[in-house]
């Protein structure tokens, strides 16, 4: 017969219908330190145990009358409906699914859980979720705020990873025929916090240099070789995508004279070019 390690035994805690998501993540926790290293500390080892006591034939029969009884307990049915009014990838989902398999485990809730409930239900009333579908179906309405959140999405795809799962959601609806529309709460969180709006201004503002200026590299542009310097460039694009929110931020797309390729630069980064006098 072969021996059973704890990488068996941990597998077997993962692959439990009964298993709550913590243990799960938990129990992968266990598995990848064992199967680096061969062997558990004695903490570890305690806490397999416990796992599968918690798990034990006995403990999951009691967990599935549990179940069962919940179906019809008011509670849970309250509970599961408030979970199907949050958004589908939210924080407030994840966090209800969690208590739900709490209270059908037999365990109770913490105070602070139920005040964390108590501000899931607001955030997600009926008025709140009528206002949410209403904000979803007039997305291709607002063109301003659309332009806002491509605006910032360029500009967190380039200081990841910040907002890195939404920038990603993003990228694939413009790759596909079902475009990311950002909820009312992720469009506020990405595009009102204080950084987002030194970017938006800048984006908005009329650029101190057009399309068809005559600029030069300032000498104080550290991050441009010396060989950028004091050369005379063409500015081509003056919409290209703000990647940090200090002050002149504004990006240009230019051209310096004699070269082939463009770069880019900040607004603060460049100056008018004013010929040598003969």
């Amino acid at each position: 017969m072969p021996r059973i390690t704890y990488q068996n035994r941990l597998e077997n805690i993962i692959s439990n219908p009964y298993c709550s998501a913590r243990d799960k993540d938990f129990a992968g926790d266990l598995l990848t330190y064992y199967k680096r290293n061969r062997k558990l500390t004695a903490g570890r080892a305690r806490c397999v145990k416990q796992m599968e006591e918690r798990y034990s034939p006995e403990a999951c029969a009691a967990i599935q009358r549990l179940r069962d009884q919940g179906e019809s307990d008011p509670r849970i049915i309250s509970l599961k409906a408030l979970e199907g009014r949050c958004e589908g990838s939210s924080w407030d989902k994840g966090f209800m699914e969690s208590v739900i398999d709490q209270l059908l485990e037999g365990r109770r809730l913490s105070t602070r859980q139920e005040e964390i409930l108590g501000k899931i239900e607001e955030r997600n009333s009926e008025e709140v979720i009528n206002e949410r579908a209403r904000w979803t179906a007039d997305w291709d309405l607002k063109p301003a705020l659309k332009e806002e959140f491509r605006v910032m999405m360029g500009y967190y795809e380039a200081n990841a990873p910040y907002f890195s799962n939404i920038v990603t959601a993003y990228k694939i609806g413009e790759s596909t025929e079902e475009p990311y529309v950002p909820s009312k709460h992720v469009f506020d969180k990405i595009c009102g916090g204080k950084y987002a709006l030194k970017v938006l201004t800048a984006h908005k503002a009329e650029p101190k240099y057009p399309v068809g200026s005559t600029v030069v590299v300032r000498a104080t542009a550290t991050k441009f070789p010396n060989t950028f310097k004091g050369k005379a460039a063409a500015v081509l694009s003056t919409t290209e995508t703000i990647v940090n929110a200090s002050k002149g931020c504004k990006r240009y797309k230019i051209l310096l004279m004699g070269s082939m390729r463009p770069a880019l630069v900040d607004e603060k980064d460049i100056k008018i070019y004013r010929a040598p006098k003969s």
